[in-house]
């Protein structure tokens, strides 16, 4: 899963909502890239989210102006990772999916995707078609016999 939808679980679990220090210190993360990631939760339509704004006041007196994001539902993702298979001759590489075969791969996304859609026949020197396997979802170089 990826660090939105883990978020939006834990905040969705907790009662009183959360505010960018709490995210930040349960998922290790700088307090702007948790109020990054909860900006993104409160955005996205899969969540159903709600904003209070209120003041800290600190021990000088002064106060500081904030949010708490309470997750009020959380639908699973749209997306899944769909496993792939590139076959070059007696060489088939696998992948997790279509976007790692761009990074670790290093083959261009829309080549594959066009090639499981039938609009291309190759990409890369490779045959490109989704694993099936029950094996899948391995990033491997393997030759065949």
């Amino acid at each position: 899963m990826s660090i939105v939808q883990d978020i939006a679980e834990w905040v969705h679990a907790r009662g009183g909502g959360a505010i960018s220090a709490e995210v930040a210190a349960e998922f290790s993360l700088t307090v702007s890239e948790a109020s990054i990631v909860m900006g993104q939760i409160h955005r996205e339509s899969r969540f159903t989210t709600r904003i209070e704004h209120f003041c800290m006041v600190g021990d000088n007196g002064r106060g500081r102006h904030t949010r708490r994001l309470f997750v009020d539902a959380v639908k699973p993702p749209q997306w899944r990772k769909t496993p792939v298979i590139g076959i070059n001759g007696d060489q088939v590489v696998r992948f997790d999916s279509v976007t790692d075969a761009e990074t670790k791969g290093g083959f261009v996304r829309v080549g594959i995707t066009r090639c499981l859609a039938g609009q291309q026949k190759q990409h890369g020197g490779y045959r490109w078609q989704i694993d099936t396997t029950k094996g899948a979802g391995q990033c491997t170089v393997t030759a065949t016999p």
